[in-house]
């Protein structure tokens, strides 16, 4: 499938980004994503941020930051939000990242300190696959790796509730009552994976942690496409379609949301294939990504 775009860079200049968003039931995603360009998001609940981009007005209200990596078009933006959250005398925000990137990004975050004659107020703490945070009442963000050509980290969001024990399933609920007013605890606490977030990666992500197979919603880069295109994914550690058609049939996830397509191809471009490759999931696959052309 060649580029739709005439120019050789695969730019259009009057292109307009405007952040999307898409709602599963409580929870709600908002950000905006294109590789080389910027990715972003802030997922509801908690408020949370997934990267930075640029920077984006949308990110001053999240008091936690979870970065993947430190490339440029995903953190590049930090030093923005810390201004605006300092600005506003929010809260101090504890922003979390790879070990590896953490002393470069206090760097930076201290250049832009000393430009604006200000001090932020936040916490940069390294993450490790395994660590949890938590981030709000019943919910707590995993780190896991991933396969990028730097250190990174992707993020599991986790969501526990309270739930009936089986132990005391079909009593009747006065003889739960007397349990309870008793000491008893007859509850017992489930969790699972409300979202899965992989930043930049390559297909080793999914050896790497094939749990992103039953989160509830999994979000994925889907860089390139195309026969063009097709070595690109090794060669920069990112995915192209061809390694998620190849697992079409794992995903079990209720949603797949696909972001950081490449600028030579437009997102009408990854829908007709996505249909024509995988119509069985199709149904479940979201696009995070739009332009406004004038």
């Amino acid at each position: 499938m060649p580029p739709r775009r005439s120019d050789p860079a695969g730019w259009h200049s009057k292109s307009i980004m405007r952040p999307v968003e898409l709602r599963f039931g409580d929870l709600r995603i908002e950000g905006w994503s294109r590789a080389g360009d910027q990715t972003w998001f802030r997922v509801h609940p908690p408020g949370l941020a997934f990267d930075t981009g640029r920077g984006a007005q949308q990110l001053a209200g999240a008091h936690d930051v979870f970065l993947t990596h430190a490339h440029l078009d995903h953190a590049l933006g930090l030093p923005y939000v810390l201004s605006q959250r300092s600005l506003h005398k929010l809260v101090d925000t504890r922003v979390f990242c790879p070990q590896e990137a953490r002393e470069p990004l206090a760097a930076l975050i201290a250049a832009a300190e000393r430009m604006e004659n200000a001090r932020y107020r936040y916490e940069l703490i390294a993450l490790a696959p395994g660590d949890r945070v938590e981030v709000g009442r019943d919910l707590a963000v995993e780190a896991f790796p991933t396969d990028h050509v730097v250190p990174s980290l992707g993020y599991h969001l986790w969501h526990s509730r309270k739930r009936l024990a089986a132990a005391f399933a079909g009593l009747p609920p006065a003889e739960l009552i007397a349990l309870r007013e008793r000491g008893v605890d007859t509850n017992e606490v489930i969790s699972d994976i409300w979202l899965s977030y992989c930043g930049d990666t390559g297909p080793r992500v999914f050896d790497l942690e094939p749990r992103i197979f039953g989160s509830r919603v999994l979000m994925l880069e889907s860089t390139f496409l195309g026969e063009t295109q097709k070595g690109q994914g090794g060669l920069f550690k990112h995915l192209h379609l061809d390694d998620i058609v190849e697992r079409a049939e794992q995903f079990r996830n209720q949603a797949l949301v696909l972001h950081h397509l490449t600028h030579r191809y437009q997102v009408a471009d990854l829908r007709a294939e996505i249909a024509r490759r995988m119509p069985e999931l199709a149904p479940r696959v979201h696009i995070l990504v739009e332009e406004e052309r004038v």
